[in-house]
């Protein structure tokens, strides 16, 4: 008689506290890289806990393929998300592209103006409109005074629809093909 062994493969992951709603969560590349920056931009740059809305999702269907592309941290003050966050080890220039295209597609009323993408050690600060790098490094992130101010011309442009697809496209790119 063979005996059956049953096995808990959930003590095979690491789990860590998250520093913006105390739940466990998985310890990968990606949430430490979430973690970093969420306690940076609290204790160094002036932003709120609630602020920040994690895990919002984007369905693209691109390639008769349909995908789910997650914002890792939305920053949203009275109403509108006026920053995202991406993050991902490695490059943080190769990950641009389909950083804006997030910030694009993520709100059907308008296009989120600025955006992020973290590494552990850097960051690149976008604009989200011109489609273009403004600055690099974890400082060039602005203040949340800075953000408010910086996004006072209310309501930004809405994505033409012609572009929705070119964008969908670049995102399912991005998180598809790295």
């Amino acid at each position: 008689m063979t005996e059956q062994c049953k096995i808990d493969h959930s003590d095979i992951f690491i789990k860590v506290p998250c520093f913006l709603t105390g739940k466990l969560v998985l310890d990968t590349d990606r949430e430490r890289i979430r973690q970093k920056i969420a306690k940076f931009l609290v204790n160094e740059k002036g932003y709120t806990i609630a602020d920040f809305q994690l895990d919002r999702e984007i369905h693209i269907e691109a390639n008769n393929e349909k995908i789910v592309s997650f914002v890792d941290l939305v920053v949203r003050i009275n109403d509108r998300s006026l920053m995202i966050i991406r993050c991902g080890p490695g490059s943080v220039i190769t990950r641009e592209a389909g950083t804006v295209a997030a910030a694009r597609l993520l709100e059907p009323d308008y296009i989120i103006p600025w955006a992020v993408q973290a590494n552990l050690f850097d960051a690149s600060f976008i604009d989200v409109k011109k489609k273009k790098a403004i600055g690099y490094g974890w400082d060039s992130i602005p203040t949340r005074a800075e953000l408010i101010k910086m996004t006072s011309d209310w309501p930004p442009p809405k994505l033409p629809e012609k572009r929705i697809p070119l964008e969908r496209q670049i995102l399912y790119s991005y998180d598809t093909h790295g």
